[in-house]
């Protein structure tokens, strides 16, 4: 007979629970090596990976893709990286804006990563399609982004002048600015207008005059007005002006008129003598005669150096 167990004494295991109580022991043995092992491994890579960060992946080439005026050396060094430097931590948009500020007729910057060391820089040329008028007989010449490219005393050929409204600050690199109180509408009026001019491909513009934002007009070819009115539903105004004038074109491509756009949907034409027309008038008077008279002083100087000859 089994003697009875006296109070406070530990009773025997039985060969099945002492197997139970080890296995258990050994589990919680395995699951702290387990915690332990895992602490050192992380440990380790938050002293290794900076390591390998700062070692391996560092800027070693750069390709350069996309139509550009400058060089790929200029394109690099405009970025602001450094062969050396870490591939991880360059900022690429920071990158890209300093590239289309440093080169202005850069357009479309965009750079991207290729591991382990390589960056590659797509951008696109910009042209100068506008010359804001400034004081001083200075023209801001810009893309249709009003970004403006160089400061110039001449308007190239084939670019369209923007007269009636005088920036404050015109820097290279960076889209023109006008004074605070007309700042907003006056950028965005001009944006607008050669966003579309630019967008529906239209070609010989001369000039484009905001001087009042409710009688806004473009000169085609330095004989037919554009008038536009007001600001509203610039877009389609300039698209059916064009048409018009493709129209007229085929008629007579010589003859001088006006579009009358201020009315939206609807475009009117009056063929008229270049002297009846005020704005074609003045246009000459202040941009084209001066070139005629550089023109012809050129002219004078050739015929008294044939002479002296």
């Amino acid at each position: 007979m089994d003697r009875e167990m006296q109070p406070g004494a530990q009773r025997r295991l039985t060969p099945e629970e002492r197997a139970i109580r080890v296995k258990n022991l050994k589990r919680k043995r395995r699951f702290r090596l387990a915690i332990v092992a895992t602490a050192f491994i992380l440990l380790l890579c938050l002293i290794v990976s900076p390591i390998i960060v700062f070692a391996v992946f560092r800027v070693k080439t750069f390709k350069v893709e996309g139509a550009s005026p400058y060089t790929s050396e200029q394109i690099i060094s405009a970025s602001g990286i450094q062969q050396g430097k870490s591939l991880i931590f360059a900022d690429l948009d920071e990158a890209a804006a300093s590239i289309e500020k440093t080169l202005p007729y850069t357009d479309n910057v965009k750079l991207t990563k290729k591991l382990p060391s390589g960056i590659i820089i797509r951008l696109e040329e910009t042209s100068a399609g506008f010359a804001v008028e400034m004081s001083g007989g200075m023209y801001a010449l810009t893309n249709s982004e009003l970004k403006v490219l160089e400061l110039s005393g001449e308007v190239p050929e084939g670019t369209a002048v923007i007269t009636g409204a005088v920036p404050v600050k015109a820097e290279a690199g960076s889209v023109i600015s006008f004074s605070a109180e007309e700042e907003d509408k006056t950028l965005s009026l001009i944006k607008q207008i050669t966003r579309s001019v630019a967008e529906n491909g239209m070609e010989d513009i001369n000039l484009i005059d905001v001087s009042e934002k409710n009688n806004i007009y473009l000169i085609y070819q330095g004989r037919i007005v554009m008038q536009l009115g007001d600001s509203s539903d610039l877009a389609s105004k300039l698209s059916l002006g064009q048409r018009v004038i493709s129209q007229e074109n085929t008629i007579d491509p010589a003859q001088f008129g006006t579009v009358n756009l201020t009315v939206a949907k609807k475009a009117y034409f009056n063929p008229s003598d270049f002297n009846d027309v005020s704005e074609l008038v003045k246009y000459r008077e202040n941009y084209v005669a001066e070139a005629d008279g550089e023109a012809e002083n050129d002219n004078s100087d050739s015929d008294e150096d044939d002479e002296k000859s």
